[in-house]
């Protein structure tokens, strides 16, 4: 997978999660580990939500592609600007 293909998957699914919840709520208080666990960019950690489906929460990239920090210039840069417009609403 490209980076713009991550980053458009990314930013999608980021738009998903905040139709049902707030950035603050997602991250437990801006929390950028948080983000990447809602986002489930390497997996879910947690029990889905209620009324989830679990297409959404499959991992966007494997542990290997997220351990090797090939793409955290996208993941920095889509939470800077998702914090970014929470702070402005």
């Amino acid at each position: 997978m490209t980076k713009d293909q991550f980053k458009n998957k990314l930013k999608a699914r980021l738009r998903k999660r905040l139709k049902t919840q707030t950035f603050d709520q997602m991250t437990v208080g801006g929390s950028k580990m948080r983000f990447d666990m809602a986002l489930a960019i390497d997996g879910y950690p947690f029990e889905l939500p209620e009324g989830a489906e679990e297409k959404d929460y499959q991992p966007l990239l494997s542990q290997e592609q997220y351990m090797s920090g090939e793409y955290d210039d996208v993941i920095n840069e889509v939470f800077s600007e998702a914090r970014a417009n929470a702070q402005k609403a």
